[in-house]
């Protein structure tokens, strides 16, 4: 083998070391670049008067079914955007017979997507997303429901 393609290799390998030490994640004991690119919801059912709350979340490509969650509950996915930025999903909420609509995560809406974790409490008056921890600012960012 030439000097050249020595060193070539011996580079790649030393590139992919520290690419590891860097990046690498670890999830259920094993390294997981994949999980760097991987955005994580959360939506809890925080309704007024311990109601119960039904959702369906969709997108373009997913469909995560309809869940009943008990007041305190959560339901949670975990999704990488597409690589051209066109990830959206929407939920319905319903509760005591009312629907309300909203998109809750938008790619490059710095709002609904600047977020590893995009934890999100539902209230009647709409939908509030909980800064994350390392955020300087913590104050929740509510929503409106989308218009029907």
């Amino acid at each position: 083998m030439s000097p050249f393609i020595q060193k070539f290799l011996l580079l790649c390998v030393l590139m992919l070391l520290s690419i590891h030490h860097i990046f690498g994640v670890h999830v259920n004991g094993v390294n997981s670049v994949d999980h760097l690119f991987r955005h994580y919801v959360n939506v809890f059912n925080t309704l007024e008067g311990n109601l119960d709350l039904t959702l369906h979340c969709k997108s373009g490509d997913d469909d995560l079914g309809v869940h009943l969650l008990h007041h305190g509950e959560v339901f949670s996915w975990n999704f990488k955007p597409t690589l051209f930025g066109t990830t959206q999903f929407y939920c319905s909420f319903v509760w005591n017979n009312e629907l309300h609509w909203f998109d809750i995560y938008i790619h490059g809406d710095d709002g609904r997507a600047a977020c590893d974790y995009c934890n999100w409490n539902i209230y009647k008056s709409g939908p509030c997303r909980i800064q994350e921890p390392e955020s300087p600012v913590q104050t929740p960012a509510c929503y409106p429901w989308n218009k029907n």
